[in-house]
């Protein structure tokens, strides 16, 4: 699956305390225009997952090029603060909007289905902004980052 290149995306959401919590996660897909859904794919193992499945809501931010520290913040494992240094809004729902990403999508949960070791949360969109149109997405491929070379951020090269 290396040798498929993606997008970046992190998902965000609030455990129940209220503390933001979220994770680096690249399996994510539009699902439906009408009415507006998209799934995105987490491991069972994971913390993020679970204050999902209580909270019934979570965003997908979707990084840009000048973002890579962004998502290798949110790829930590263990009881860190993710959001250590990394600004956010509260979106819609309360869940955490990560400031200056791409885009970003805030949904309500619709439907966790079982998948192997993962489950595909299908998310019903409830609000989505463009917040950089003209941005480069942050790309992972063969197990790096990289970029779309016809827009490269400043300092960067193919």
């Amino acid at each position: 699956m290396g040798k498929f290149a993606t997008g970046i995306t992190v998902i965000t959401t609030r455990d129940a305390e209220g503390k933001p919590q979220g994770m680096t996660v690249n399996a994510f897909t539009s699902l439906s225009l009408d009415p507006p859904m998209l799934l995105v794919c987490l491991d069972n193992k994971s913390a993020t997952l679970k204050h999902i499945l209580e909270s019934k809501s979570f965003c997908v931010n979707i990084l840009s090029a000048d973002q890579e520290n962004v998502s290798r913040s949110f790829a930590r494992r263990g009881d860190v603060d993710k959001f250590e240094g990394i600004p956010y809004l509260e979106g819609v729902a309360g869940v955490p909007v990560l400031d200056a990403c791409l885009a970003y999508v805030v949904c309500g949960l619709h439907k966790a289905v079982e998948g192997g070791d993962h489950q595909i949360l299908l998310g019903d969109a409830l609000h989505l902004n463009v917040q950089q149109a003209d941005a480069t997405p942050l790309v992972f491929y063969g197990g790096k980052y990289g970029y779309l070379t016809d827009n490269l951020p400043q300092g960067a090269s193919a």
